[in-house]
């Protein structure tokens, strides 16, 4: 009897962070991405899969699975409002649905401040957003998609996305004389879209291209209009402006700027909220660890894809400045999406 109340005693006085260290062993963590399988966040998620559980006290078996819908938002209200809060769930989250919420759209039933963010593997330090066309289109440049007659036509998926929004604001801030044709069941299906002619181009990172595109990449089929992420042009496409260096208007940099926020946070990573803060610090410092990994460095370099990864906290702290936004320029943003 006294060797059973010593060991109550003893497990009521474990910490925390002690019980985390024992929590994972024989579970299985999910991964679950709000983007189709074959595209760019695909890729970070079972990239991430491969490496991260050896961080995880307790090696836990990670899978990747992908609910894609709505631009995002479908993965986004799972996670919030469904899915276990213990740990055993990770969203890989379209980086335009935490703004959502901000921007009143009724379909976002989440806070985004009460995710825990895990971090982002890439803050495009090596990477760029684009305007990307056929090389066989007649729209060469920019200046060709900004003359009157028949419009560019892009192809894109659903509303919330930046194969979406990104495009609708460039159009408006940069003049452009285009026409996005939505309804696209992921990146490799728009990829077929451009090759029968059915859309001369669309929007969509560097790393997505080299993952999902990458024969049109080398055999030099692609032409690039304008890059979004970059204050300066990206030295790896020094003849192609960016679309800071177009606008005119104050106001439409500002509007922008606004737009290529989440670039910044370019694949974010979260947990739903009320995680126990002993695991959800735990798969915070794993995920940082496997960013620095060796073996997944050197994965990431064969892929072509950019790792230049924050922490959870510079990812809540980077939404958080959507916050401090001018309540007229939001207005704007909204119209824009909105006026489509």
């Amino acid at each position: 009897m006294i060797r059973v109340v010593l060991a109550l005693f003893a497990l009521l006085l474990a910490s925390p962070a002690s019980r985390a260290q024992d929590f994972f062993k024989g579970k299985q963590i999910a991964i679950v991405v709000g983007n189709a399988a074959g595209g760019g966040y695909d890729a970070y998620a079972r990239l991430l899969q491969r490496h991260m559980g050896k961080y995880i006290p307790g090696n836990p078996d990670i899978v990747v699975r992908n609910m894609p819908g709505a631009g995002g938002l479908v993965l986004a209200n799972w996670l919030y409002n469904e899915a276990p809060k213990d740990g055993t769930a990770i969203g890989l989250s379209s980086r335009n649905s935490p703004l959502e919420p901000l921007l009143g759209n009724p379909a976002a039933r989440f806070r985004t401040e009460r995710f825990t963010w895990v971090g982002t593997p890439t803050s495009y330090e090596d990477d760029a957003y684009l305007l990307v066309v056929n090389a066989n289109s007649r729209f060469k440049t920019i200046e060709d998609a900004q003359r009157p007659g028949d419009p560019i036509l892009f192809g894109a998926f659903a509303n919330g996305g930046s194969d979406t929004d990104l495009v609708l604001v460039a159009k408006d801030v940069l003049k452009l004389n285009l026409k996005l044709i939505r309804g696209y069941n992921g990146t490799p299906a728009v990829g077929l879209a451009m090759e029968r002619g059915e859309v001369d181009g669309r929007a969509i990172g560097m790393s997505s291209l080299q993952t999902a595109y990458s024969d049109q990449l080398r055999n030099k089929k692609l032409l690039f209009l304008a890059q979004f992420g970059h204050e300066k042009r990206w030295s790896r496409l020094p003849d192609t402006p960016t679309a800071r260096e177009l606008v005119k208007a104050p106001d439409d940099l500002a509007v922008l700027e606004l737009a290529e926020l989440p670039l910044r946070v370019a694949r974010p990573y979260m947990l739903p909220p009320d995680v126990p803060q002993a695991r959800a610090e735990l798969l915070k410092r794993a995920f940082m660890d496997a960013n620095r990994d060796p073996a997944y460095l050197d994965e990431a370099r064969r892929l072509q894809i950019d790792i230049s990864p924050l922490t959870g906290d510079a990812v809540q702290a980077t939404y958080g400045e959507a916050a401090k936004i001018p309540a007229t320029i939001i207005a704007r943003y909204k119209a824009i999406l909105a006026g489509s």
